[in-house]
């Protein structure tokens, strides 16, 4: 009879545990959501101050989510946007600007890399968007964004942020098509 309560036991603690795991998921998954509603709504806004604070927002929501979800290196990386959207607002956007933030992002993720590999994914994506971020060429620009959402749909499915995924996947494209328009616009 002992064993069989201690059986229940933790049969009962397995169960509470995968729905903690579970809400967790859909609570990740909920804040992402958001986040990636900003960020179709960044589409519609015209000026760069309005832009940059609606992609401060959005970086907030993405952040939260991959906290929630486990991807620290990704909440690190929304969250020294942040501060580099306010900063580029602030100041004129040069070089030893963009090189202080990206030592920075890598100094503050050292510590979050239980991951591997994938957990260098956000940092090296914001590193290279950081650097790209003022360039002349709409081309490169659009290469630059197609490299750094690949980065960041491998470590959305890594940490199952599957709403931020179907929206990397969805920028994936439109930023494919919008290559393809300007390339051959060229011509």
């Amino acid at each position: 009879p002992l064993t069989w309560v201690c059986r229940i036991d933790t049969i009962t603690k397995i169960c509470f545990s995968e729905v903690i795991l579970m809400n967790l998921l859909l609570i990740g998954n909920a804040i992402s959501m958001i986040g990636c509603l900003v960020m179709v709504a960044i589409g519609f806004l015209k000026k760069n101050t309005h832009i940059l604070i609606a992609q401060s927002v959005q970086c907030l929501f993405m952040g939260a989510g991959n906290l929630i979800l486990g991807g620290v290196s990704g909440f690190i990386c929304n969250i020294v946007t942040i501060v580099r959207n306010f900063a580029f607002l602030k100041f004129k956007n040069t070089a030893a600007l963009k090189i202080f933030f990206i030592v920075l992002q890598f100094l503050l993720s050292i510590g979050t890399l239980s991951a591997g590999w994938i957990s260098w994914l956000p940092i090296i994506a914001a590193a290279l968007f950081t650097w790209f971020l003022d360039t002349k060429s709409e081309a490169r620009l659009k290469v630059i964004i197609l490299a750094t959402m690949i980065m960041w749909l491998i470590y959305d499915l890594h940490y199952r942020n599957y709403v931020a995924s179907a929206f990397d996947v969805m920028t994936l494209f439109s930023n494919s098509v919008g290559l393809h328009m300007i390339l051959k616009n060229s011509k």
